[in-house]
């Protein structure tokens, strides 16, 4: 074989490399092992209660702090839960943990609201004495809804859900936040970027179909204010009324 014959042997090898490399790719893509309307039907829907969790302050925290943030929630959160399964007239049942980097999703059966609250004001309400070595501020954001959602393997082949209940969480929290840092920048037009994310710290958001003002008065000692945030609006324009706690700080 001469050099021109090896060159164009190369080259054609090459060629071929390239074009299995595409069909590869392309069955990678377009490969179900499902097909989509046997999923729709198999997988049930299924209504839980939905409590989002968000470490304040999270983003500014050191690689460290955050790594210590992380595990003080999970031990936190393994203590209340410890306790909840003692409280067999206020008892949830919490089957799922997803995690979301600056804190979690619990995923819990569907139950009375007022075991929910119960659990609920319990969980927020002692984060803030929980502290983080050299960070200010520090505490929890949630909010909380009963909704619907479906569960479904991850690329880590780890259980996860999607669905209209998770997504209800995401805008509760991320809507109430706002309209609580509102209220705040109406009555202190001068306050600083600081004072207006601290001011949301420690507040508990709760969708109206989870509790109601009587419920929420059996609390009071609880928390330090109570807010009705009418028309909570999200990025999509949808609105919705929330209940927010603030607890002592």
């Amino acid at each position: 074989m001469n050099e021109i014959e090896v060159i164009k042997d190369k080259e054609n090898k090459r060629k071929a490399k390239i074009e299995n490399m595409k069909n590869s790719f392309a069955e990678l893509v377009t490969y179900q092992p499902i097909p989509v309307s046997k999923i729709m039907g198999n997988v049930p829907e299924e209504t839980k209660l939905i409590i989002l969790i968000d470490i304040v302050g999270f983003s500014k925290f050191t690689s460290r702090q955050q790594l210590y943030a992380v595990y003080l929630l999970q031990h936190y959160i393994l203590k209340k839960l410890v306790k909840n399964s003692l409280n067999f007239a206020n008892k949830i049942i919490v089957t799922d943990f997803i995690p979301t980097g600056d804190g979690c999703y619990i995923i819990a059966n569907n139950c009375k609201p007022e075991v929910a609250l119960h659990f609920l004001v319990s969980l927020t309400g002692g984060f803030q004495y929980v502290k983080i070595e050299d960070c200010q501020n520090n505490g929890l954001r949630a909010a909380a809804t009963f909704g619907k959602c479906i569960p479904f393997l991850d690329l880590a082949r780890k259980k996860n859900f999607v669905g209209e209940g998770m997504n209800e969480a995401s805008r509760i929290l991320s809507g109430g936040q706002k309209y609580l840092e509102e209220i705040f920048i109406k009555d202190h037009p001068q306050a600083g970027e600081e004072e207006i994310k601290a001011f949301s710290k420690n507040s508990l958001f709760l969708a109206k179909n989870l509790s109601s003002s009587e419920m929420l008065n059996d609390y009071a000692e609880c928390y330090e204010k109570l807010y009705e945030l009418d028309d909570v609006t999200d990025k999509h324009g949808k609105k919705r009324d929330v209940w927010c706690l603030q607890h002592i700080s």
